[in-house]
């Protein structure tokens, strides 16, 4: 019996030290992701109108990078969609 409380304490402590650690690379993760954030928006300002990111600007920041881009492609089509269903049910609603 000794021997496997032993053995579940050691599995406790090793289980805290990852969580640990798991918590110090999701906080690493959360600083690099807002610093990967505010240096594009900055970016995207220059590029722009001065004080006003628009989509435009973040796409052209954002061209040469296939995953990103394919994914903001994806999310502007699925926004426009969605516009088109919301415009389709209000008009069959509320009759315009």
């Amino acid at each position: 019996m000794q021997h496997l409380t032993f053995h579940i304490y050691v599995l406790i402590c090793s289980l805290r030290k990852k969580m640990k650690k798991l918590e110090e690379v999701q906080k690493a993760d959360r600083v690099k992701g807002r610093d990967f954030f505010l240096k594009n928006t900055h970016k995207a300002m220059s590029i722009g109108r001065q004080g006003r990111v628009q989509v435009e600007d973040i796409v052209f920041l954002i061209r040469k990078d296939p995953r990103k881009f394919a994914r903001v492609k994806d999310l502007l089509t699925m926004n426009e969609e969605l516009k088109r269903a919301r415009k389709a049910f209000d008009e069959a609603n509320y009759g315009s």
